[in-house]
């Protein structure tokens, strides 16, 4: 439960995010309120890791391993600025499952490239087809006014292409997040690096911005980077060091059901059937792939710790 609690509540915290800033943008800019709030959370991540670490430890990682912090800093941006684009288009529930449901579906086409030599399961082929099934399926909902938010099909259509673009810029994050851990930087490090193009890119469209909006962002964009950004990656940190990788896998799917439920709420938006659906389809889906997986490497290590004669 030391474990379970934090996750659970990172997942719940994601959904609240989604909803509550999908909510905020509709009188708000994106834009602005991105350059709000990662400038309030660089200030946290980046005051913590020079205090902790000083700079020139801090710092040292744009030196000796420059691809992976530009890297970072590009995906980073990617993925926050599609996402909270998308939240003006599209229902946030939507949003958030694609976010996490595209990563089996990039990893299973990736993995012949990414990872030679180590098989794709059967049972994740099937998982992967039925996820992109029911994305599909969310989509064609949007377009035709099945979704819990009517748009224009030109709206809907700039949805979903962000909402995609959030899904990859979400899989490469990850990728380079580990490539960096692997290298032995601490999380703070991390953290305190990988903003600083998502805020260079923000203020220089909130500069030309005729109405940007600053004060009236203020207060949400402060909500916003205490409790869904700082908060929420300090509780997946702690989730993920008191868990096995099956749990936090698992608890992590939660978040769009959580998304699903917090949306109700919303004024803007009318229960969809057709939403709640696909969101429990795609999380029993990945549930299953990842069960799936830890069987599969489970059997193969008993295998190998077989002895020989």
């Amino acid at each position: 439960m030391r474990g379970v609690l934090p996750l659970t509540g990172f997942a719940a915290l994601t959904a609240a995010l989604d909803v509550f800033a999908g909510n905020q943008l509709e009188q708000l800019r994106p834009a602005t309120v991105a350059a709000v709030s990662f400038g309030l959370a660089a200030v946290v991540f980046l005051g913590f890791a020079l205090l902790r670490d000083g700079a020139a430890a801090t710092f040292r990682p744009v030196r000796e391993l420059r691809g992976d912090v530009v890297m970072i800093n590009v995906t980073t941006a990617v993925t926050w600025l599609s996402m909270l684009f998308a939240l003006r288009y599209l229902e946030p529930a939507v949003v958030n499952v694609v976010g996490i449901a595209l990563g089996p579906v990039l990893t299973l086409v990736l993995n012949p490239l990414l990872r030679r030599g180590a098989p794709t399961l059967r049972a994740e082929a099937w998982v992967a087809a039925g996820i992109a099934v029911l994305i599909g399926l969310l989509v064609w909902g949007s377009f035709t006014g099945r979704g819990a938010l009517e748009r224009t099909p030109g709206e809907t259509l700039a949805g979903v292409a962000l909402v995609l673009l959030t899904g990859v810029g979400s899989v490469a994050n990850v990728l380079y997040s580990k490539r960096l851990s692997d290298a032995a930087l601490p999380p703070r490090r991390v953290l305190a690096l990988r903003f600083f193009l998502i805020l260079a890119v923000t203020w220089v469209l909130v500069a030309f911005d005729g109405a940007p909006g600053v004060g009236a962002a203020l207060v949400p964009s402060a909500l916003i980077a205490l409790f869904g950004v700082a908060l929420p990656l300090y509780l997946l940190q702690v989730g993920i060091e008191r868990t096995e990788p099956i749990t936090a896998s698992i608890l992590l799917t939660l978040s769009p059901l959580f998304a699903y439920l917090m949306q109700l709420a919303d004024h803007r938006l009318t229960p969809s059937g057709l939403t709640l659906g696909c969101v429990a389809g795609i999380v029993a889906l990945v549930g299953a792939g990842t069960v799936a997986r830890l069987r599969h490497d489970r059997e193969v290590a008993a295998v190998e710790c077989v002895p020989t004669v």
